[in-house]
């Protein structure tokens, strides 16, 4: 086994271990603090692949600017009784079943079963690069890049607005 294969697997079962432990933690801020480290081994897979670009952005856009702002709506809204509930609800079973299936989906596609595992690549900048990644967000996805952007910003006010409310709380 080569030291990039084991650097990708320490990488892969990190990036689970923070996923299920960000998942399991009753504290929000610890919770948060276990994103942080499955963005950081998420960043490292990216550059495993050669993906530079996209392991800055994963840095820089998730767990610079996202994570601050998921702490900051936490902070902001000081929700002491989710503590004291139980962690999970009824319906853990069906969130586990349906992370079993996309497991079962991603090991298909990753055995050569998907149709698009199949297809060949067609002349054009290499993938992951960022000429290729500029041509998808401002050719065909333009509009859809634009949408997921107007969603981020509705996010962000209702944040501002569900703050002001249990601000303003008698």
């Amino acid at each position: 086994m080569t030291l990039l294969t084991t650097t990708f697997y320490y990488m892969a079962a990190a990036s689970i271990a923070s996923a299920l432990l960000a998942v399991t933690r009753k504290n929000p801020v610890h919770s948060m603090l276990w994103v942080l480290a499955l963005f950081l081994h998420v960043a490292g897979i990216f550059l495993l692949l050669r993906a530079e670009f996209l392991a800055a952005v994963q840095v820089i856009v998730y767990a610079g600017a996202i994570l601050i702002f998921y702490l900051f709506v936490v902070m902001l809204l000081d929700l002491p009784e989710e503590e004291a509930r139980p962690r999970f609800g009824s319906h853990w079973p069906l969130a586990a079943a349906a992370g079993l299936c996309f497991g079962a989906i991603a090991w298909l596609g990753q055995a050569g079963v998907s149709p698009a595992a199949t297809r060949s690549t067609a002349e054009g900048p290499p993938r992951g690069s960022l000429s290729e990644i500029g041509m998808a967000l401002f050719g065909p996805f333009a509009l859809p890049f634009e949408m997921a952007s107007l969603v981020l910003l509705a996010a962000i006010i209702g944040a501002v607005v569900l703050a002001r409310r249990w601000s303003v709380r008698p």
